[in-house]
């Protein structure tokens, strides 16, 4: 474990570290934060095989706190304040402290009435408290063996294959990671990057690690918004921004026919498939796209495409980063090797299959042809959800559209669609399905179409199947 603060206060204490649109803090100071931050850990009896759970927005203090948990040698597990507390995440990671955003705290009153309220320890911040379990120090003693290799942070997965799971990420995984990607995108001390991602989302995470080592600045803006996103555009303060296409969709909605700034020099679109017209259109105005493909148990990126090669082929998301390798499997399942690979998720031969479908092209570069669950199978032909929803969002009219199987007890599943129009008068049911029908078969068809304001997605800007399915079955 390399403790990538410390390092950068060393190597350039003067360089700027964090910014948060008011204040400035330099790689010397936020060490200072850091390290006090630490010790009051530490005082609470924080140490090696101690889980500490953090619910807050990326502010100040919260950057602070993930790094100082980090020195502590204890383990993180951050939570996106919006999806709040789901389901087994207590259960799994059974935190012995919590650190929680005061304004969350009432949220968690059910939750935090066995836990002990320490806040007058967490000296220099009034937006955070601090809560310690009664057995935090009784049972702890078991756990001061430096020598096991405690996982930086346990992480939830997005949960677009049912429940989710929790994946433990390591401090190695997180320093490879860190390192080929700075690489692969020619990163420097010089770039801006804006923290738009919760750290209970790996890229979130991984972006809050990777600024600190490789020694760049890390904005923050408090609670995420499309209005900050553009703000942070528009100021050009930004030189990086990572984003998912949800989010991309708002950004290009919000400033309409604008082109992007020049200062910006890399927009990072990641955590879900990214349709043509959309990738087009963002193109179109100038932005300098970087696609990247990635999961939770991989530790962020597998591959990433600098802008040029997106401009040159869009869709691939590029070949994989330093170290890791790809192969496809021969239901066309992409399979993933290497260094920032979660070991309990593997073969033998350190093989991790990640239910997703691809091809590889003949100079290695992937491109992503949907999740192999999501797969529909009607009347036993096989239908790509994916490839029909960017049939649909290709029409006029059309901002975006989701596609989904449902239950029929004749075909066994049938095409569902979800369509947002540009507005209530932009297109219809049957206008859609008639141009449909001249460019997908039979089978591909949507059986019930159905419009809504937006799409709904999880707290990862991914799609919610479940949610769509729902929508599309109320009037069943």
């Amino acid at each position: 474990m390399i403790d990538t603060v410390a390092r950068m206060a060393l190597e350039n204490p003067d360089g700027l570290a964090l910014e948060d649109g008011e204040n400035q803090w330099t790689y010397e100071e936020l060490d200072g934060l850091v390290e006090e931050g630490a010790s009051q850990l530490l005082k609470l009896g924080v140490r090696p095989g101690i889980n500490v759970l953090l619910v807050s927005e990326v502010n100040v203090t919260a950057v602070v706190m993930v790094h100082s948990v980090f020195r502590t040698g204890s383990t993180l597990v951050p939570v996106n304040p919006r999806s709040g507390l789901q389901e087994g995440l207590l259960d799994k990671s059974t935190p012995q402290i919590v650190l929680v955003s005061k304004q969350l705290e009432r949220t968690l009153n059910s939750f935090l009435k066995n836990y002990e309220d320490r806040s007058e320890l967490l000296i220099g911040s009034e937006s955070l408290g601090i809560w310690a379990s009664e057995d935090l120090n009784r049972n702890g003693s078991d756990r001061m063996d430096r020598s096991v290799n405690f996982p930086a942070a346990i992480l939830l997965t997005s949960g677009t294959e049912g429940r989710p799971k929790m994946v433990p990420i390591m401090h190695e995984a997180l320093e490879h990671s860190a390192d080929a990607i700075k690489s692969r995108l020619s990163l420097s001390s010089q770039d801006r990057w804006y923290a738009s991602l919760s750290v209970g989302h790996i890229g979130g995470l991984a972006l809050v690690h990777r600024v600190a080592w490789i020694g760049s600045t890390l904005l923050v803006r408090a609670t995420f918004s499309v209005e900050r996103l553009i703000e942070v555009v528009e100021s050009q303060s930004a030189s990086h921004i990572s984003v998912v296409p949800t989010m991309l969709r708002q950004l290009l909605q919000g400033r309409g026919d604008k082109q992007s700034p020049t200062t910006l020099k890399a927009l990072v679109v990641g955590g879900a498939s990214i349709d043509a017209s959309l990738l087009n259109r963002a193109l179109g105005l100038g932005y300098p796209i970087v696609l990247t493909y990635g999961m939770t148990e991989t530790c962020s990126q597998v591959t990433t495409t600098p802008v040029g090669l997106v401009k040159q082929k869009p869709g691939t998301v590029g070949a994989p980063i330093d170290g890791l390798e790809i192969k496809i499997g021969e239901d066309r399942e992409i399979w993933v090797r290497g260094p920032t690979v979660l070991d309990d998720s593997t073969d033998e031969e350190g093989w991790f299959a990640t239910g997703d479908l691809g091809e590889i092209d003949e100079v290695g570069h992937l491109w992503i042809n949907g999740r192999r669950r999501d797969i529909i199978i009607t009347g036993g032909v096989n239908v790509d959800p994916v490839k029909v929803a960017n049939e649909i969002r290709s029409l006029p009219g059309v901002l975006d559209a989701a596609v989904v199987g449902l239950l029929d007890e004749v075909w066994g599943e049938t095409v569902g669609a979800l369509v947002v129009p540009e507005s209530q008068k932009s297109t219809g049911a049957s206008a859609i399905l008639e141009v449909l029908e001249d460019r997908l078969s039979t089978s591909q068809l949507p059986r019930k179409l159905d419009f809504v304001t937006e799409i709904p997605t999880n707290q990862h800007g991914k799609i919610d199947r479940h949610a769509v399915r729902s929508i599309l079955c109320r009037d069943s």
